[in-house]
């Protein structure tokens, strides 16, 4: 590998490692310590960091609507490191006999009832109170109050929960404007943790949501003093019917006044006989059933089957799971019937709703049209509409169908779910184009994102994953076959270098000598009858064998650089420059300045020929009476100067030989800079400055330093051994 490429591989490597190291720091100052941030605003359409655990959760005009009474559905949101701040938002109740409120340092939250480690408070119908508790697994009411005049349901109340250390503080507003407050100073307190919506067997709306740091003055503005009591144990209730027990009166009453209020005739026809009404005249019917969906759509299902309700009027928006009775006009279509202009009225709530297990061709038949049911598929593909609904795309039985949604893209974790993955669910089997748009034979309507489950994921010899594996397999053979020409062309051109580093020491020593030795018998040939003449030309050729038989030697050194290594580079030079003027008059001087270090072997052996060059044209062409030799060590370059007081010469492109066009070539090959200067009459000066790489520098320092001692060990153990053999 070149110097250049070396250097640019070492300047590559800091870069990468630079840029990781950054990344890395940049992620730990992300991830650890920056300071929790707080959303100023509850904007619940376009946040995408909320986090269902149970309910159907979807952002309706404005506010975050539940439209399931499942125990304990909450929506989650915010940093658990967060510790001293306060929730606040309008809260309505949409049905009966439960409770919803706002959660405060929530964590290790799970589906299910109470299933988190965090405070709640929520206003309960129930009662008419505003209670305010600890779940933690399990259900701890530290407070209730009740609120005046009552909690209604369909009513906005505005509710702040406030946690500051271990002081936590609720307050419910009603739109009369009377508060009704609740707040316990715990010994022991869960001490940060995530906020959230919660609530209990009944549906709820939330709106202007708001999160913002807490002070000690917010929580005497909410609680009114800073004397705060602990928890105390609550009340056991009587039996309920105990006419002198108050708290029973505040159970009994929501019941009974529900009771009376939702009070209907008994009746209905059976929802499968609405298919076999006259058809194209719609017929007023009454049915009693389930609430299966509340969106796009009323689906109302029994025992017989579903039927779609289109428009209705409601004095209770009915919820999934109550039991209703509606009354409209039905108009049958080929598998079920769709109502309009009914009168809905919820009679209880919380009735048992299952799904019918079936298969997707059992589905396209058509006969379990405005059902709940439950089947699998395979993803193919998803979409999801600029209006939050998500589409999806399955396959199963070799029978193809969609599943809609209609959740906020907020809230929703479906985007998540990988394509190819096979998929449950649980939702309303429709049948009509206004679904279907014609493209399948059925769809799934999905209550919630909750009623979908992930069975198996895809797998990883999917089309996608395995063009991409072949892209990279190809990918890899490319650039292994790059790399190979890459180090085919570096050996040839190693090669070609080396052939025309011979080719110029074979000029500068062997040619020369040969030549020499030539013309010196050819001198002989033409003296041959003068024997003194001839005897002269003898010991001249003779001198010339001896001079070329140390070029060789020097050559074969040259080739060994090892050799050159142990006597130094000024050293050789000195010795070569001495041995060309021996038996002259010309006074040779080397000096040397900076801290000498390891010089890598290719460096100093070139600079060597560089000198030995310049030292060779001085002596054959500049008559000069000194010759000076200066070596400069610096931080991360060595320079040689070799001067000379000769006759000079012009510098010109015709005085440019063989010799000359070799140095430069030479210096060219270890990236140095040569510069030639000469006056006639004056001298001539040669410089040439390599760069030396500080870091290889100080590694093979080091490693010669390592090898150095352990050789020396390996020297001493073994003298020791032979004096111990001796003895």
């Amino acid at each position: 590998m070149s110097p250049k490429l070396r250097r640019r591989v070492g300047v590559l490597s800091i870069a990468v490692f630079v840029v990781a190291v950054g990344a890395i720091v940049f992620f730990v100052h992300r991830r650890w310590w920056q300071a929790p941030r707080f959303p100023q605003s509850g904007n619940l359409e376009t946040r995408d960091d909320w986090q269902p655990f149970g309910g159907a959760w979807q952002f309706l005009n404005g506010a975050m609507l539940n439209n399931s009474d499942e125990r304990g559905a909450k929506l989650m949101n915010g940093n658990p490191s967060v510790s001293n701040y306060m929730i606040e938002a309008d809260v309505q109740l949409l049905g009966q006999y439960g409770d919803a409120g706002l959660i405060i340092r929530a964590n290790n939250e799970e589906v299910g009832v109470d299933a988190y480690n965090g405070y709640y408070a929520g206003l309960r119908d129930l009662d008419n109170t505003l209670i305010l508790g600890h779940a933690g697994f399990g259900w701890i009411e530290y407070q209730r109050n009740r609120v005046v005049p009552r909690v209604v349901a369909q009513q906005w109340y505005h509710i702040k929960l406030l946690a500051y250390e271990c002081n936590i503080v609720a307050s419910a507003t009603s739109l009369t404007g009377e508060i009704t407050i609740d707040a316990v100073r715990l010994p022991d307190c869960v001490k940060s943790g995530r906020f959230g919506l919660k609530s209990y067997q009944t549906g709820g709306l939330w709106r202007n949501v708001r999160v913002r740091p807490a002070s000690r003055a917010d929580l005497l503005a909410i609680a009114g003093t800073a004397e705060i009591p602990g928890p105390t144990p609550m009340t056991k209730v009587g039996p309920l019917g105990d006419p002198t027990n108050d708290a029973n009166e505040q159970y009994f009453e929501p019941l009974y006044l529900d009771m009376r209020a939702h009070h209907v005739d008994s009746g209905g026809l059976p929802i499968s006989n609405l298919v076999a009404l006259a058809p194209d005249k719609p017929t007023p019917v009454a049915i009693h059933g389930v609430v299966t969906l509340t969106h796009p759509s009323l689906f109302v299902q029994d025992s017989t089957g579903g039927v779609e309700i289109q428009s209705f009027d409601a004095k209770t928006p009915p919820q999934i799971g109550d039991q209703v009775e509606a009354k409209g006009v039905a108009e049958p279509h080929e598998f079920s019937a769709i109502m309009t202009n009914a009168e809905v009225h919820s009679l209880w709530a919380h009735a048992p709703l299952h799904a019918m297990t079936i298969t997707a061709s059992q589905a396209a038949t058509g006969a379990f049209d405005g059902q709940y049911i439950e089947l699998e598929g395979h993803l193919q593909r998803k979409e999801q509409a600029a209006d939050g609904t998500v589409v999806f795309d399955l396959d199963e039985d070799n029978q193809s169908f969609q599943v809609v949604t209609n959740v906020s893209s907020g809230v929703t974790p479906l985007r998540g779910i990988k394509e190819q993955s096979r998929l449950r669910l649980r939702g309303i089997c429709v049948v009509g184009s206004q679904y279907t748009h014609d493209l399948t034979p059925f769809a799934i309507l999905l209550p919630s994102v909750n009623d979908v489950a992930v069975l198996q994921g895809p797998p990883w010899w999917n089309t996608r994953n395995i063009v991409v594996a072949i892209i990279a397999c190809l990918l890899a053979v490319l650039i292994a076959q790059a790399f190979q020409n890459y180090m085919e062309r570096s050996r040839f051109a190693a090669v070609l270098d080396e052939r025309h580093r011979l080719a110029q020491e074979m000029h500068d020593t062997l040619a020369q000598s040969f030549a020499g030795i030539g013309f010196q018998l050819q001198a002989i040939r033409d003296e041959v009858d003068d024997r003194a003449a001839m005897h002269r030309e003898i010991e001249m050729a003779s001198t010339l064998v001896r001079r070329s038989h140390e070029e060789a030697k020097r050559n074969i050194a040259a080739l060994r650089p090892e050799l050159l290594e142990s006597v130094g580079l000024l050293t050789a030079l000195e010795e070569s420059a001495r041995s060309m003027v021996a038996g002259g008059n010309i006074r040779v001087i080397a000096t040397s300045s900076g801290e000498p270090g390891r010089i890598p072997i290719r460096i100093s052996d070139t600079l060597f020929r560089i000198g030995q060059e310049a030292l060779a044209n001085a002596v054959r062409h500049s008559s000069p009476t000194l010759l000076k030799i200066t070596l400069t060590y610096g931080g991360n370059f060595l320079e040689l100067t070799v001067e000379d007081n000769g006759k000079g010469f012009l510098i010109d492109s015709q005085s440019l030989g063989f010799g000359i066009r070799g140095m430069r070539k030479r210096a060219d090959n270890i990236s140095a800079d040569l510069q030639i200067r000469s006056t006639p009459g004056v001298g001539t000066s040669v410089q040439a400055v390599a760069p030396v790489p500080v870091s290889l520098t100080r590694l093979t320092s080091l490693w010669h330093s390592l090898l150095e001692h352990r050789f020396n060990g390996q020297g001493k153990r073994k003298e020791a051994d032979t004096a111990a053999d001796r003895r």
